[in-house]
């Protein structure tokens, strides 16, 4: 069986991300190495997955996992038994809490060097955690103002962007000019990487979630991932007015109604709503002079 799912592994793994590939091992050690044949797997999956006390989210991935295993198996007839419909596990996603504006100026103003750089940019472009340490110097375009946002860093791996709509162009907006002027005086070994380090290539990514984790512990702001920086440029835009089209493009999402569905929950509070709909309706832009 282990001789299988290590064809299986090396058949995947130039189509799964680096973390991907390295949450498959992980659940064939700890998981599907308990069952010795596909019928075992068959047998006492459901009821193992069941008594797990994780995560339906985790016990979705592991199914996940099993059935890819399964069919990877039938299509080389190594097994040619049908594998048992399991329905996935009930869970509640939980979301991530952006910042507030203040939370977020506080870090960007307050965390130590050189990490307070990877969390400035992180909030104000909205970059996934892998986008923004694939960042090179020669990404950033002086003459177009823009970053050219083209690959992720994930696991020490260089990969593409999550999806198709990743690649794209972020504004380079003056905070950010300024902190590329001063990374690139700091840049004295002439490293490629935007977030370079002093002792290897790229800024250690467990060393940055330290950081932030003993910042926010330390100023009493609530726990929160690293992802949040994220939600935060999207949550902070749309509450700013900004057009939501040119946010969901600035964050790489293919649909825009993403946008909505994962970030608009956080809003309340943070705008006046209502303000622009009364200033059209009863204000000196009423609805009448507008469509004149």
């Amino acid at each position: 069986m282990q001789e299988l799912v290590d064809r299986f592994l090396a058949t995947y793994q130039a189509r799964l991300k680096a973390s991907t590939l390295r949450d498959y091992r992980s659940i064939f050690a700890h998981h599907l190495a308990k069952f010795p044949s596909f019928e075992a797997l068959n047998q006492g999956l459901e009821d193992y997955l069941s008594g797990l006390d994780i995560s339906g989210k985790r016990k979705n991935n592991i199914l996940s996992a099993a059935r890819s295993f399964v069919e990877w198996a039938r299509r080389r007839k190594f097994f040619e038994g049908k594998f048992f419909k399991i329905p996935r596990f009930p869970h509640r996603s939980k979301k991530t809490k952006p910042l507030t504006p203040d939370e977020a100026q506080l870090i960007m103003d307050c965390t130590p060097w050189p990490y307070k750089d990877f969390f400035k940019l992180s909030i104000l472009t909205g970059l996934r955690t892998g986008e923004a340490l694939g960042l090179r110097f020669d990404d950033f375009d002086l003459v177009k103002k823009v970053i050219h946002v083209e690959r992720s860093l994930t696991c020490g791996v260089i990969g593409t962007t999550k999806t198709m709509a990743g690649e794209r162009d972020v504004p380079l907006l003056r905070p950010l000019w300024e902190l590329f002027e001063a990374r690139r005086r700091a840049n004295h070994r002439a490293s490629p990487w935007f977030f370079f380090s002093a002792h290897r290539g790229v800024l250690s990514l467990k060393k940055i979630r330290q950081i932030w984790r003993d910042f926010l512990d330390a100023v009493g702001i609530e726990p929160r991932v690293l992802y949040a920086t994220r939600h935060t440029f999207a949550s902070l835009a749309i509450a700013a007015g900004e057009d939501p089209l040119w946010v969901a493009k600035i964050l790489g999402h293919e649909r825009p109604d993403q946008l909505f569905l994962k970030y608009a929950t956080f809003l309340e509070g943070m705008k006046e709503d209502g303000k622009k709909f009364l200033e059209l309706a009863i204000g000196r832009g009423t609805f009448l002079r507008a469509v004149k």
